[in-house]
């Protein structure tokens, strides 16, 4: 084997070691968010649906380890714990040009310090365990085959759909249900949203367009009658069709959904 094999050999170790690292983090994360939605599946897939925030946390994580990597080659070499310590640094600092500082940016410093010293170590530690990198270079493409799994949980449910109404009753509903409705570029929808439920349990709604964009709406008005009711209107921008994603937290009782397009 020459040297530029070699070389090129090393370079490809390197990064799938940060990969790796950067699986373990993600693994790490992973697991807290279970505990956190108290093992909540469909919470724990909905959350891994941010790819923003996700992409952000990699990205950096990524580019911020190997700046210091590269300066501890080119310029003064690091050493373990200096390295580590650049690395919770940076992890902290990060969001003070953000947020300033405050209490809050003290905690997510906090919160990101502790994130950057598992990348670290997790980098160190895989560089010796060659076979545990290998399974931790697989969690970030298994986590992405995990979040288009729907968990939604539906339990004595019964439904009635009309072209421009939805009524449903149901025993526990934990998840999300869509309605598709097909609109054309300039139509007006107005719609009514009564939610009534019986066990204190969470709800909400929004509405998606056929890009899975969040739609801006405006409020009518709201609290009226018996149930706990909402009137919302938006223009589409475009043609296609657009879901109105009605959610339950655990919820008991019934929704009732009507709309009008102009």
């Amino acid at each position: 084997m020459n040297l530029r094999e070699k070389l090129n050999n090393k370079v490809l170790e390197y990064i799938l070691n940060k990969l790796a690292a950067l699986g373990l983090l993600v693994f790490t994360m992973c697991v807290c968010t279970i505990f956190g939605t108290g093992f909540d599946l469909y919470d724990f897939t909905e959350s891994l649906s941010n790819i923003m925030f996700w992409s952000l946390i990699c990205g950096y994580a990524l580019m911020t380890s190997v700046l210091i990597d590269l300066v501890s080659y080119k310029w003064r070499e690091f050493t373990f714990k200096t390295s580590i310590l650049l690395h919770c640094i940076a992890g902290y600092i990060v969001f003070i040009p953000f947020m300033g500082i405050n209490f809050y940016s003290l905690i997510a410093g906090s919160v990101g310090a502790l994130c950057a010293f598992i990348y670290a170590f997790s980098y160190y530690f895989l560089v010796r365990k060659k076979r545990l990198a290998w399974i931790f270079l697989l969690v970030i493409p298994l986590l992405l085959c995990i979040r288009i799994i729907d968990f939604t949980a539906k339990e004595g449910w019964t439904e009635e759909k009309t072209k421009s109404s939805f009524l449903a009753e149901f025993e526990r509903f934990n998840g999300k249900n869509e309605i598709p409705i097909s609109l054309k570029k300039g139509d007006r929808v107005t719609t009514y949203i009564s939610f009534n439920e019986k066990n204190g349990g969470g709800y909400g709604y929004h509405f998606l367009d056929n890009n899975g964009e969040l739609v801006a709406m405006k409020q009518l008005e709201e609290a009226y009658g018996d149930y706990d009711t909402s009137a919302i209107q938006f223009k589409a921008k475009k043609t296609g069709i657009y879901r109105l994603v009605l959610t339950g937290d655990n919820l008991k009782g019934e929704m009732d959904v009507k709309w009008e397009i102009d």
